[in-house]
């Protein structure tokens, strides 16, 4: 009787942990195109990521990012996008 008394709380902290949500991870960059990693289990808008490419495609070479293409990475660890860094218009 004691060992259930004690695995509801248990079970109640674990069910009241949660996950921080991820950003999304630049996994390269070569001044010409970026790629940008989201985790499995964040769910950022189109509107966000571009904009982290933005971020990085402007920083000392003004440019601006377009999506080109993303893909599913192996073993459920999320979706690579790639952007190239185009000179601003």
């Amino acid at each position: 009787m004691t060992r259930r008394l004690w695995a509801f709380p248990a079970v109640m902290f674990v069910a009241a942990c949660t996950v921080e949500p991820q950003e999304p991870i630049v996994s390269a960059y070569n001044g010409d195109s970026v790629n940008i990693i989201q985790p499995l289990f964040a769910s950022f808008s189109d509107a966000e990521l571009l904009a982290k490419a933005n971020s990085i495609c402007q920083r000392g070479h003004k440019k601006r990012a377009e999506r080109v293409s993303m893909r599913g990475l192996p073993d459920y660890q999320g979706t690579e996008y790639l952007f190239l860094c185009l000179g601003k218009a």
